[in-house]
């Protein structure tokens, strides 16, 4: 049984890295699967070039047969149709009927889900968004983490002479809320003791760099060193919007037992429903925003307390989870019974 994921690109970004583990989760169960895509294997991600296959273009005959294919966006959704025999699946990391640079094409869009396929989603709160509006049974496939590399320190907080927070995602990239939350942020500079800021991004743009010129940078770093970034900091900020998917960062933070404070959506919710592990203000509240993070710097009990509660919840997003999951949702089993 052959199993592949059509990918347009290799990029650094948390939706491509999404893929690769969804490709190695299902190869530990035995399955035949592997990331086609027209951009090279990521050097960035360890093992891509035994789970990563390069085509020439993403026509059938370049991808080859299949048994299942994997749209990993809405536009690889008409790829994925014309491979002949294949079920196909669509996995869903955000709703991008709902994303507003995308406007133009959210009737395209809109016909794209309604389509009969296998329907994966990322988060609880998309997959109930997609079976939803469409009627479709949408299957949430849990987040793979390796909670050995995003693990706590040994020392628990970080170093209590600096209250250092980290922001991830690029400035540009609106839906990420990295600018306006570093503008709300700029206000606690002049407050005792002074915000660090650490920016996580794999682009920095000059706007940026302006804004706060001694920000700590980390650019384009690769996913195996990123858990020394967040152990580095005393707290995660996260002010996406609601069409943010799932908030990667946000879970491998919790898992490096950091506090979080997040934006208010649905994606939030779902990762964190008892608010045991973040404190939750509106996406576009920078006020409020402010107000978490002097309560959290001036209280590290709190901080403390809400990080080991980040990390009993990331403890749960295994790569076995994420593998049953899937064999459940493409109905696997089934299949290969009839292989």
């Amino acid at each position: 049984m052959k199993i592949v994921y059509i990918l347009n690109g290799t990029a650094l970004y948390g939706g491509v890295k999404v893929v690769f583990q969804h490709v190695e989760a299902l190869r530990a169960l035995g399955y035949d699967a592997e990331v086609v895509s027209p951009e090279p294997s990521p050097n960035w991600y360890p093992g891509s070039e035994a789970l990563h296959r390069q085509v020439p273009d993403m026509s059938p005959a370049a991808i080859g047969p299949a048994d299942i294919a994997v749209a990993t966006i809405y536009h690889t959704l008409p790829i994925a149709e014309k491979i002949e025999g294949a079920v196909v699946a669509h996995l869903c990391q955000c709703f991008e009927g709902n994303y507003e640079p995308l406007r133009q094409e959210w009737p395209a869009i809109d016909a794209l889900y309604a389509k009969k396929t296998v329907k994966l989603a990322v988060s609880p709160h998309l997959a109930e968004l997609v079976s939803t509006k469409y009627a479709q049974r949408c299957h949430w496939i849990p987040q793979p983490l390796d909670t050995g590399l995003f693990s706590p320190s040994p020392s628990g907080l970080a170093d209590g002479s600096r209250f250092r927070v980290l922001l991830a995602g690029r400035w540009d990239l609106d839906v990420k809320g990295v600018e306006r939350a570093m503008r709300g942020l700029s206000v606690l500079r002049t407050e005792a003791p002074p915000i660090e800021l650490v920016r996580l991004t794999q682009f920095v743009e000059e706007a940026e760099l302006q804004f706060w010129p001694d920000a700590e940078w980390h650019v384009d770093v690769a996913p195996a060193l990123v858990p020394d970034v967040m152990r580095s900091v005393d707290l995660f900020v996260s002010m996406s919007d609601e069409v943010e998917g799932f908030g990667l960062p946000t879970l491998e933070a919790m898992s490096c037992g950091r506090a979080a404070v997040v934006s208010d959506i649905g994606a939030n919710r779902a990762l964190d429903p008892e608010g045991k592990a973040s404190i939750r203000v509106p996406a576009r509240d920078t006020d409020a925003l402010c107000a978490a993070v002097r309560m959290l710097r001036d209280d590290p009990a709190r901080r403390e307390a809400l990080g080991r509660e980040g990390r009993r919840i990331a403890l749960e997003f295994s790569v076995e989870r994420t593998g049953k999951a899937l064999v459940e949702a493409l109905g696997l089993q089934r299949l290969r019974r009839h292989e």
